[in-house]
């Protein structure tokens, strides 16, 4: 009691207009209702009944992406799979009535909930869509395509299309039919390759029609599944050409597509989550100045080539530089205009920065496990998964009973291996303001990484766990104990830490961008400024708090 009454003085007042979002019922046959946060025992908004949440897919996703909280990206919070936005929003896939209608519910950092794009079931009540959306990385819109010919583009910024009148509007007929993962979005632009071999952009803007960007015909010729993009989304890559026999070409958000210089040759497509690794095997860097590729037509050879034409290209595996046959890879990441990544032999990799010059450029060995003069020899290490903290990267990496956390500082290159267990994972919590934070859980105790700095902030002991935290003017975690008991944890950066009381089993608590907070242990509580009220809601077997940032 006494810690929540911390939190309620420490809490500011809700802002005009923020909305709570819940889905109540069973797990087949949900409601989703907004309620007013200002007056969370008021009368609620009925925004879809009847409704079936389902897994989703997004296209482009790679191992970075998903523990990249600046970017759209897909997790998991409460069994629920969600497409998580940079601003605290999130969208989510459903069928209702049985599978009569099938769409994509956009619920907004302000907790409205609205439905984006929303069609009727295939005869059989099959699903209408393509197997994965695209979402751009700013969150602000997305594209699906119809397993009957066709896309849509959808807003995901509150405003609607004035020639529809709604968020999405159709941008490809049938009977053209898209490539499930040859589509990603950007902020301005859609980019998408079809069926038949070609490649279109089109403006997000209303009235914008497709602009044919397929090169000329060739023989045999085939248009690689996947697009690479670009971070700020003006740039995407593709392979165009016979099978094995590909090259590589450039678009933009204007013009026509242009030849990229190398050679035809069997390289890779960027192998995306989740029929590929992730790594991914064809990367931009954030402004389409620089692509990482790989030529697999012996043996995986990296190269570094400058998109512009001034600087020549690097063949980053060439044997000078690498003893030969070296080419296992994985989590390439740019840090401006140069490279960093984990190359060496299976389970035997060091960290290196590859950049141009007119000389013909520079690899250097950052970790130094094996050799640190050229050709390099295989290290040591053998990273699995990394969150990208922005000057750092959180590495994982497995080792011969266990797993190690290395701190990799992506300025200087120095790295320092901070954690180690048994059998340790990461996760990037969900915010409303700031950077996220992160936590390591392991076998032997969780540690919390607090964002912006991210030192660490917080350590459990062997056995007790905690949830991936949520942030918003407070920052909350749920503490595992043992027997099924725990304890919410809110905590501010400089260190002020406000327990909840003790419950059973796992609370939902969501922060809302009003300042507020939602915590669900059986009984719905709301609390803000001079607020903590009991939430009085119809009895129902399953209730989600869809909004806010949530653990």
């Amino acid at each position: 009691m006494i810690a929540r009454t911390f939190l309620v003085l420490a809490l500011s007042l809700p802002a005009a207009a923020q909305q709570i979002c819940l889905a109540e019922g069973t797990a087949t046959s949900l409601q989703i209702t907004t309620i007013d946060e200002s007056n969370p025992n008021g009368p609620g908004t009925v925004v879809l009944q009847d409704v079936e949440f389902l897994p989703i897919e997004l296209t482009g996703r790679t191992l970075a992406r998903e523990h990249d909280a600046t970017r759209a990206r897909r997790i998991e919070r409460n069994g629920l799979l969600r497409i998580e936005l940079p601003d605290g929003g999130r969208v989510l896939r459903y069928r209702r009535v049985g599978g009569q209608f099938w769409g994509f519910l956009h619920v907004a950092r302000d907790g409205s909930a609205r439905v984006v794009l929303e069609q009727a079931g295939l005869p059989g009540n099959v699903d209408p869509f393509m197997d994965r959306v695209a979402i751009a990385d700013d969150g602000a819109h997305g594209a699906v395509g119809l397993l009957a010919g066709g896309m849509f583009v959808f807003k995901l910024d509150g405003t609607v299309y004035p020639s529809t009148g709604r968020p999405d509007r159709l941008v490809v007929a049938a009977p053209k039919e898209v490539e499930p993962t040859g589509v990603m979005v950007g902020p301005t632009h859609v980019f998408y390759a079809t069926d038949d071999e070609e490649i279109f952009r089109c403006s997000l803007a209303d009235g914008a029609v497709p602009f044919d960007l397929t090169p000329p015909p060739v023989p045999n010729v085939r248009i690689g599944g996947e697009l690479a993009m670009s971070r700020d989304g003006q740039h995407v890559v593709f392979l165009y050409g016979p099978q094995h026999l590909q090259q590589l070409w450039h678009a933009g958000t204007v013009g026509a597509a242009t030849l990229l210089p190398p050679p035809a040759a069997k390289y890779e497509d960027p192998n995306y989550l989740p029929e590929g690794n992730g790594g991914p095997a064809m990367l931009l860097n954030d402004d389409g100045t620089r692509l990482f590729f790989v030529d697999a037509s012996l043996r995986d050879e990296l190269y570094l080539l400058d998109l512009q034409g001034t600087l020549p290209t690097l063949h980053v595996t060439d044997d000078p530089i690498f003893e030969p046959y070296i080419g296992v890879y994985i989590l390439p990441k740019f840090d401006g205009n140069n490279l960093l990544i984990a190359i060496g032999d299976l389970n035997r990799m060091d960290w290196y920065r590859s950049g141009l010059s007119a000389s013909g450029g520079t690899v250097q060995n950052l970790t130094a496990t094996g050799t640190v003069t050229q050709p390099y020899f295989p290290g040591t290490l053998d990273p699995r998964a990394a969150a990208d903290a922005g000057n750092e990267l959180f590495v994982l990496e497995q080792r011969q009973g266990g797993v190690d956390l290395r701190r990799l500082d992506v300025a200087t290159g120095s790295s320092t291996v901070v954690q180690q267990g048994a059998s340790l994972t990461l996760g990037v919590g969900t915010a409303l303001t700031g950077p996220a934070d992160i936590l390591v859980s392991g076998s032997g105790g969780d540690r919390l990484y607090v964002g912006g700095s991210h030192q660490p902030f917080a350590t459990t002991p062997a056995g007790i766990a905690m949830t991936v935290p949520s942030q918003g003017i407070f920052a909350a975690t749920w503490v595992h104990l043992q027997n099924n008991f725990g304890v919410p944890v809110f905590y501010l950066p400089d260190g002020t830490l406000l327990p909840g009381a003790f419950g059973q089993g796992r609370p939902q608590i969501a922060m809302t961008a009003a300042d507020g907070v939602v915590i669900d242990d059986g009984t719905l509580r709301y609390i803000a400024l001079g607020v903590d009220v009991v939430v009085q809601r119809p009895p129902a077997a399953v209730r989600l708090v869809l909004s806010g940032a949530g653990v």
